[in-house]
């Protein structure tokens, strides 16, 4: 594994148009300025993909962008980043997976994988460490991401370590705007419809294979920061928890709290939910450990199997993680774990984002409830709250664009655009994308109103994916956690306990989330062990990359490098024409309040957002007329091109 750098290898890209392979060493700037993974693909999307660019067209590159942590002995360091200017959203298509894919393309000796143009023909990428062949999958097109997968495992068959595969399914081949790329089966590269891009460049698959290591500079150092890191992870108090049940204990809190996205958001209680809530909902079931990400610890990504009723035999993995629950069990009132498990694993052999997918359907629900649509328009389905059934067909329709599904397949702007009647009054996106989990008007303030900046759109798990930061909790007090003293007081005062329903502090505390998470997306680390368990942060990835690559970086010099990829993408967005205009919630919420539970009556206040907004844009220094970054801030952060590109850009409008 060649480099100019210890932790960092080469650049691949392909062109699927002629076909042409071009291999480099990794540009230097990037290296130095950008770390890796998201700092290097939002860097290159900004400079390659402008506002004009067709999502869907040949000149949307798939930027493919490795950390220089993946592939190593630091724990938790299976995470690659995927970016494409999205299809559904028009904006920055930024994803995250996991699984051992991205840490074998960087055993191969990649931090880039890039792909331009168009294929005439379906094909697929064959990389075998220095071995890169473009092949035909004509025999794969129109397969399912776990066929595919299967197909190409039988037809690669090769010594330890085995092939692993990334795949589109029928939604990607069918330009499903929130389709996404498989890998390894369970991993998605989910929300902003990446399987799109890949399906209009006729691109079925990437099959890798990897073996080298990843050259280290100070080896002993980093097998002692490695180690710390690890016990500290391993020593949490929720660590076991955590590595048995995954995210699904935050089911019964977001229940508790009455913000379930019920029925498309009209409210969050749903009297049969508790049937899958809590620990002995799922413990009724198998669980078994199932291969986890690469260097993880934590092993969430454990196997449930069913054995008996409609679903008996069906066998999933990632389970354990609460968002299924949320999507299927609350968007659209499934009370039952196995069809919600079930609706999760056709996603996956579909390729198909089960957030904008789940929120499609749930759209097309309350649209049936109100009368807006018929079931004869609805190729007589009947789309009656909590019927699994119309939902499993649902899925199927959109992801092969048959029949009413095929109204869905664009987005459900697009699709209430189409329907016309008022639909648009009951489409939960923000940017264009489908929000997914928690009703905002009562969960806790920092979790829910960091969607508000999220740069792709309606979630969180680009900024602020933690419920401990609004409610620290008791096992893990806020003077464990690796954050600096002048931050926790600005976010805490005095009080370890503040109140979750406050906005007091909150703009502070969601800063400081989104600057680390992006920091975990830039060397190729997965964020549960900083986010959910807040076990490792600043200093500890700093003593990681330092011993990696040879480099001194402090704690604060790595946030900072977070900050300005975050301000890099929020520049992005500015050029595309986004404003403060667009850090919004649906109108729903300030219209209707919660019509039951102990938030019953509640509303969002657009004063309330407004006073949000306010303080998040002064933290950031952005401006609050627009909401964007100022000139100022932009070369404070080393942006000084991208300041002067944007300020040419923006100079005529009028917000």
């Amino acid at each position: 594994m060649s480099s100019h750098f210890y932790g960092y290898g080469r650049t691949l890209e392909v062109d699927l148009a002629t076909k042409k392979i071009h291999v480099e060493p990794t540009e230097p700037e990037l290296v130095l300025n950008f770390i890796g993974g998201m700092g290097f693909s939002s860097k290159i999307l900004y400079d390659e993909v402008g506002p004009d660019v067709d999502p869907l067209g040949s000149a949307n590159p798939i930027i493919v962008a490795a950390g220089p942590l993946n592939g190593t002995k630091a724990p938790c360091s299976g995470r690659i980043e995927l970016t494409a200017k999205s299809p559904l959203t028009g904006l920055i298509g930024s994803s995250n997976t996991g699984g051992m894919w991205g840490a074998m393309l960087k055993r191969a000796g990649y931090d880039l994988l890039i792909f331009r143009n168009v294929s005439e023909q379906p094909v697929y990428l064959l990389i075998n460490d220095d071995s890169v062949e473009i092949r035909d999958a004509s025999h794969l097109w129109g397969k399912d991401t776990w066929e595919t997968t299967d197909i190409l495992k039988s037809e690669l068959r090769s010594a330890p370590p085995e092939f692993a595969v990334m795949a589109i399914g029928p939604a990607g081949e069918n330009l499903v705007r929130y389709a996404c790329p498989i890998n390894e089966y369970y991993h998605a590269a989910a929300r902003t419809g990446l399987g799109a891009v890949m399906g209009a460049k006729k691109l079925k698959a990437i099959a890798l294979r990897g073996t080298d290591h990843v050259p280290i500079a100070m080896p002993d150092k980093f097998e002692t920061a490695a180690q710390e890191a690890r016990q500290l992870i391993m020593r949490h108090p929720r660590y076991n928890e955590w590595r048995r049940y995954g995210s699904f204990p935050a089911v019964a809190s977001w229940y508790d709290m009455d913000c379930l996205p019920g029925k498309n958001f009209q409210t969050g209680i749903l009297p049969d939910f508790n049937r899958t809530r809590g620990m002995e909902a799922l413990l009724k079931y198998t669980i078994r450990p199932k291969g986890s990400c690469y260097g993880c610890p934590m092993a969430c990504f454990n196997m449930v199997e069913v054995n008996e009723g409609k679903y008996a035999g069906l066998k999933v993995s990632s389970v354990t993680f609460a968002s299924s629950v949320m999507e299927f069990g609350g968007k659209c009132a499934i009370d039952n774990l196995p069809a919600i498990w079930y609706c999760k694993e056709l996603t996956h052999r579909l390729g198909m984002d089960y957030g904008s997918a789940s929120g499609s359907i749930a759209l097309a629900m309350e649209l049936y409830q109100r009368g807006i649509i018929t079931s004869k328009e609805a190729d007589n389905l009947d789309l009656a709250w909590s019927n699994e059934d119309a939902v499993i067909q649902m899925l199927q329709k959109i992801a092969h664009r048959q029949g009413f599904g095929a109204l869905f397949a664009d987005g459900n702007d697009m699709a209430a655009q189409h329907i016309g009647k008022g639909a648009k009054d009951y489409v939960m996106t923000i940017k264009g994308m489908d929000m997914m989990w928690a009703d905002p008007r009562s969960c806790t303030r920092a979790f829910s109103f960091s969607y508000l900046t999220s740069p792709r759109g309606g979630d969180n798990v680009k900024t602020n994916h933690s419920l401990r930061g609004d409610a620290p909790d008791e096992k893990w007090p806020v003077e464990k956690w690796d954050m600096s003293a002048d931050i926790k007081k600005k976010i805490y005062g005095t009080t370890s306990t503040p109140d979750p329903m406050s906005l007091e502090g909150k703009a502070v505390i969601n800063k400081w989330f989104e600057d680390i998470t992006t920091v975990t997306n830039l060397l190729g680390v997965c964020f549960f062990p900083t986010i959910s368990l807040l076990a490792v942060g600043p200093t500890h990835w700093a003593k990681l990359l330092s011993a990696c690559t040879g480099r001194d970086i402090s704690g604060d010099e790595l946030m900072a490098v977070g900050e300005k990829v975050f301000n890099l993408q929020r520049a992005y967005l500015a050029r595309a024409g986004i404003t403060r205009k667009d850090d919004d919630w649906p109108d729903r919420f300030y219209r209707e309040s919660l019509p039951e539970g102990s938030a019953k009556g509640t509303r969002l206040s657009r004063d309330m957002t407004s006073r949000y907004l306010d303080e998040y844009y002064e933290l950031r220094g952005w401006d609050k007329t627009t909401g964007n970054p100022t000139t100022n801030k932009l070369r404070a952060m080393g942006l000084k091109d991208v300041a002067d590109d944007l300020a040419r850009l923006v100079q005529n409008r009028k917000y």
